[in-house]
């Protein structure tokens, strides 16, 4: 198993999200401020991010949380945590609709307070299609 792979099984394992809800299929690099993640699922009919068959853009969001999850699982919380995102700022949404067969993720911890963290984030296919900022709680949990 890739160093990448056992810790993508470790943000998982630790991430609140479970289930249909766990978005993020691979960790392409990760370091101490930022996680690159791919997304493919996204392409299926039975996604839950989509409405009506369609992933809109802006539901994109949630994939950049889950990129600060996970990143926050393995470096910044180093456990199990539950989170909660508090803001979302500067967020700009280029199109409508999600076409790309594989998305990437890349979330970068900007500041880090006690129980809390801001990350910016972007979600791109071909194009970028979404970026911004997230804050979002965190309280540790058992594993």
């Amino acid at each position: 198993m890739t160093e990448q792979a056992t810790q993508l099984e470790i943000a998982r394992a630790r991430m609140p999200h479970r289930g249909a809800m766990q978005l993020i299929e691979e960790i392409a690099e990760i370091d101490a401020t930022s996680i690159r993640c791919i997304s493919t699922g996204h392409t299926a009919a039975g996604h839950p991010l989509r409405l009506d068959g369609v992933l809109y853009v802006s539901a994109l969001v949630e994939l950049g949380a889950q990129a600060a999850a996970a990143h926050a699982s393995v470096h910044g919380m180093g456990g199990a945590h539950a989170g909660l995102v508090l803001a979302m700022n500067d967020v700009e949404i280029h199109g409508i609709r999600v076409d790309a067969p594989r998305l990437e993720i890349l979330a970068t911890l900007a500041e880090s307070i006690h129980g809390a963290a801001r990350y910016t984030f972007a979600v791109d296919g071909p194009a970028r299609l979404l970026s911004g900022s997230l804050l979002l709680s965190m309280q540790m949990r058992p594993e």
